[in-house]
C-alpha cells in the first residue's frame, strides 16, 4: 500500500512537471521575443499581432459551448467530406481487424508481460485518470492566468472541455457496446472503448496542436498518451480494439475542439498592413 502511494504521488509531481515544461519553453519563447525590439518592422508587426491574439477565458460562454461543440460533433457526420469517411471507415476497419485477433493478443501480452512492463504501465496509468489529470490542468490554466499567459490558459480550457466531452461520447459506446473485459471475473460489460486512452489522447492531442511549434512537446505529448493506451493492455483491463478505437475517439474529438474554437475566435487568415521607409506592403498570416 505505502508503494502504491508513493507511486501515485510520483506520477502527481510528473504530471505537473510535464504541464511546466510546457509553461516553460512558451515562457522562454516569449522572453526571447520580448528581450528587444527586432529591426525589422514585418516581424515587429507579426509578433506585435500574436501577443494581442486574445485567449480562451472561463467563463459562461466558455462552459456554453460545451454544448454548442457537443451537439456539433454528433452532426457533423451529416458535413462529412470523403476524406472525413474515408478516415472513419479506417478506423472502423482497423478496429475490426483488431477485434478479430484480441484474444490472440491478449494471451501473447499476458504471456510476455514482465517487470518493465508492469513498472512502465504503473508509471503511466494515471494520465488516463480525470481525477489527476483535470487538477494538474487546473494549476497549469492557474499558471497562464497569474502570468498572462493566454496561450497555456487556452490549452488548460481546451483540454478540460476535450476530456469532458470524450468521456461522455466513451461511456455512452461502453453501454451500447456492452462488452466484457478480458480479465475474469469482471460483470461489469463496460470494456469498450477504453476510458483511459481516450482521455490521454484527447489531452494530448489538444497540446500537441497549441504547441505544435515547440520541437519536443508534440512526440512527449503522444508519446504519454501511447504508453498510457498500452497499459490498459499490459493490465489486462481492455482488449487491443478497446483501447486502438479509444485513442482514435480521443484524438479526433481533441482536434475537432481546438478547430471548432479557432473557427469560432476568428478567421484564420489575417492581413496586416507594413508601412517602413523602405516598403510598403501587405502582409498574410495564416495559422493552420
Amino acid at each position: 500500500m505505502k508503494a502504491k502511494i508513493v507511486s501515485i504521488t510520483i506520477v502527481r509531481i510528473y504530471l505537473f512537471v510535464v504541464l511546466l515544461i510546457i509553461g516553460f519553453f512558451n515562457a522562454t519563447f516569449a522572453a526571447s521575443t520580448e528581450g528587444g525590439a527586432p529591426s525589422d518592422p514585418l516581424v515587429q508587426n507579426i509578433q506585435t499581432k500574436d501577443n494581442q491574439e486574445p485567449g480562451l477565458r472561463l467563463n459562461k460562454d466558455y462552459l456554453k459551448g460545451y454544448i454548442s461543440d457537443t451537439k456539433n460533433i454528433l452532426t457533423s457526420p451529416f458535413h462529412w467530406e470523403k476524406s472525413d469517411w474515408i478516415n472513419a471507415s479506417l478506423i472502423i476497419g482497423i478496429t475490426a481487424g483488431f477485434y478479430a485477433f484480441d484474444q490472440d493478443i491478449q494471451e501473447w501480452v499476458q504471456k510476455n508481460r514482465n517487470d518493465t512492463s508492469n513498472g512502465i504501465a504503473r508509471f503511466v496509468k494515471p494520465f488516463g485518470y480525470v481525477a489527476y489529470t483535470i487538477p494538474s490542468l487546473g494549476v497549469f490554466y492557474l499558471y497562464g492566468h497569474f502570468l498572462e499567459d493566454r496561450k497555456a490558459e487556452r490549452t488548460a480550457l481546451l483540454s478540460v472541455e476535450s476530456v469532458v466531452i470524450s468521456g461522455i461520447f466513451t461511456e455512452a459506446i461502453k453501454f451500447a457496446a456492452h462488452r466484457d473485459r478480458p480479465r475474469a471475473g469482471d460483470s461489469s460489460h463496460l470494456s469498450f472503448p477504453s476510458g483511459h486512452s481516450s482521455s490521454a489522447f484527447a489531452i494530448a492531442t489538444v497540446i500537441a496542436s497549441e504547441y505544435g511549434d515547440k520541437a519536443l512537446i508534440p512526440p512527449l505529448a503522444y508519446g504519454i498518451a501511447t504508453l498510457t493506451a498500452l497499459s490498459r493492455v499490459n493490465d489486462n483491463d481492455h482488449w487491443t480494439s478497446d483501447v486502438f478505437f479509444g485513442s482514435a475517439l480521443g484524438y479526433f474529438i481533441g482536434k475537432k475542439i481546438v478547430s471548432l474554437h479557432s473557427k469560432r475566435e476568428g478567421s484564420n487568415l489575417t492581413i496586416l498592413p507594413l508601412i517602413s521607409g523602405r516598403y510598403t506592403a501587405l502582409v498574410l498570416s495564416y495559422n493552420f
